[in-house]
């Protein structure tokens, strides 16, 4: 937004490519070369060291101690879940508190839902983790208050997540934690194709740039974890819809 409206912007990347723990080294490339296409510098391998100035800010100084003169630093650097009041209740957790398929902690008639919310997700094989999006916070709070109404309920929402960014929309469905393979169906050229993530020859995840039939199709094929045709999936002309069931 920042480029948007005109302003130097300097992305500073302490991994060798950005989304590195969200996604494929393919749409880390994508993204890298459109935000350096719309004036935005992209460092990678870029340590920090510390932030410059008192009362407001000059600049950033890197671990190399090269020193970049800024008038204002975003930090972006996720998060750590505030849960110690919890653990030391005596809830059980670690990296988050951990919940069960009702959301209920093992604390009597407590709940956690959203970020902090360490529980069994069966699109990671049933490892714990949590969710940061704000869907995930939506569909455990649903969860959540029917499990205190007494309602039958049990959390198994399929993950997704988007992100805006320029013109471009990206759309995942699904988690591609462990992939083995990937499959890109369309040409990054031209700023719309799909990225599918595979596990021992199962679709466990989708990333859709500009590719919205893509995403909304390739759902089903997450949620049955089908084995397809790798040449058909490949193919943009076939619709994921007709490789699933």
């Amino acid at each position: 937004m920042l480029a948007k409206f005109g302003k130097k912007v300097v992305l500073l990347e302490a991994l060798d490519r950005v989304l590195a723990r969200v996604a494929g080294e393919p749409l880390s490339r994508f993204f890298e070369t459109e935000h350096r296409a719309h004036g935005v510098e992209v460092w990678l391998g870029a340590v920090v060291d510390c932030i410059l100035g008192e009362g407001s800010v000059t600049g950033v100084r890197l671990a190399d101690g090269e020193v970049l003169k800024a008038e204002m630093v975003i930090v972006g650097i996720g998060i750590v879940p505030a849960v110690e009041p919890l653990l030391a209740a005596g809830a059980e957790g670690g990296n988050g508190v951990a919940v069960d398929g009702q959301c209920r902690t093992t604390l009597p008639d407590v709940f956690a839902i959203g970020d902090c919310a360490l529980h069994a997700n069966r699109f990671a094989e049933g490892a714990r983790i949590r969710l940061e999006s704000v869907q995930n916070a939506n569909d455990q709070a649903a969860v959540a208050a029917k499990a205190i109404l007494g309602q039958p309920a049990e959390y198994e929402a399929v993950p997704w997540f988007w992100s805006n960014q320029y013109d471009i929309k990206l759309q995942t469905v699904g988690l591609s934690i462990g992939y083995d393979q990937t499959v890109t169906r369309g040409d990054p050229a031209t700023r719309s194709f799909s990225i599918v993530y595979l596990k021992q020859g199962r679709v466990i995840a989708l990333d859709c740039v500009n590719a919205v039939k893509d995403y909304v199709q390739g759902r089903k094929l997450v949620v049955e974890g089908a084995v397809v045709d790798v040449a058909r999936l490949a193919d943009a002309g076939v619709p994921l819809k007709e490789l699933a069931g």
